[in-house]
């Protein structure tokens, strides 16, 4: 897989990104839009919703460096900005078109005795299932600023980032819950999990949920050096549906607090979290659960959906993994370690 170093400010950032693969951005804008006309969306209509809607407004006013990422990337790649907006808020256009996918899976790994002690730490990860027109364009990004610890996020052409971890042991995985109630003058999706990733402890990530609106429905499940937890959110608010001190979560695509609960449930999200919590009865190495029966193919669970990739990080290691859904569903199962520094 490519790893792209992207550094500075937001617009240096994004202006970096936007030049050395514009061609990739364009040709991932034109893969978008020719699914969502196929689908039955415009892709005009609804680039020109996104960028008159209080998804802007909100990204400018909470998350400026960000924003400023965005909208360089477009002028560098030379890309209508509206293009890139259908890429950037993909999970606010799940929510309009009812749409998901993705398994997480967090846990605790305990200390060891010995000399030295080897102390507790984390491990998170995920498969990210996104439709066709994304196969074959993942990539990882590796964002460093003088603000924040350096990152590792899986992405596709045009946008900012899924899910990953960072040298300070914080890692992000997500869940689309496209059932909850969607808000265009809330956070998009890409936007906090970005965010999430400049923060060092579960108690700031926390925080931070709280404290914005949120536009979509999403599960933020994130491990960092003082624990896991899982926080459902959506434009009602947001609610930690693990306790303290809970030593593995796994989430899927529906929401599991008790006053979210939804009366349909898909079949793949229902026997996908069967298999993860199977996987974690088990104690399955993270590795082989992601690239198990969770791996969606668009057969076995009926889904429009493929596997694009994933992750996999340990709180206390000095890099993180990632492999591309294509070469999980050809078989191959090394993934590809990339480096913080």
């Amino acid at each position: 897989m490519r790893v792209t170093t992207i550094a500075g400010t937001g617009m240096h950032r994004g202006l970096d990104l936007g030049r050395a693969h514009a061609s990739e951005i364009a040709g991932t804008a034109t893969a978008l839009k020719t699914h969502l006309a196929a689908s039955g969306h415009p892709p005009g209509p609804l680039g020109r919703r996104l960028a008159t809607s209080g998804l802007v407004r909100t990204a400018e006013e909470h998350v400026p460096d960000l924003w400023a990422e965005v909208t360089a990337m477009a002028a560098g790649a030379r890309v209508p900005l509206e293009d890139v907006l259908l890429l950037t808020f993909l999970d606010e256009v799940w929510g309009l078109t009812r749409e998901a996918g993705c398994s997480v899976l967090a846990r605790v790994v305990p200390g060891r005795p010995g000399e030295p002690p080897t102390p507790p730490t984390t491990e998170i990860g995920q498969t990210m299932d996104l439709p066709v027109w994304t196969v074959g364009r993942a990539e990882v990004l590796r964002v460093g600023t003088d603000r924040a610890p350096t990152a590792l996020v899986l992405a596709y052409p045009g946008s900012i980032g899924l899910c990953g971890s960072n040298e300070a042991g914080l890692g992000v995985a997500v869940n689309a819950l496209t059932r909850r109630p969607v808000s265009e003058d809330g956070l998009g999706v890409a936007f906090i999990t970005r965010h999430l990733l400049t923060l060092t402890t579960l108690a700031q990530a926390e925080g931070f949920l709280r404290t914005v609106p949120h536009a979509a429905g999403q599960a933020y499940t994130v491990a960092a050096v003082d624990g896991i937890a899982t926080f459902e959110a959506d434009a009602d608010g947001v609610e930690r549906v693990t306790p303290a001190g809970v030593p593995a979560v796994a989430h899927t695509n529906h929401a599991l607090a008790p006053d979210r609960s939804e009366e349909r449930v898909t079949e793949s999200s229902r026997e996908r979290l069967d298999v993860l919590m199977s996987c974690l009865e088990r104690h399955t190495p993270l590795a082989d659960a992601l690239t198990g029966d969770v791996v969606v193919d668009g057969v076995k669970w009926r889904d429009t959906h493929l596997t694009f990739g994933a992750f996999r990080a340990v709180g206390s290691e000095s890099h993180a993994r990632f492999i591309d859904g294509v070469d999980i569903r050809a078989g191959r199962r090394e993934w590809a370690r990339f480096s913080y520094s």
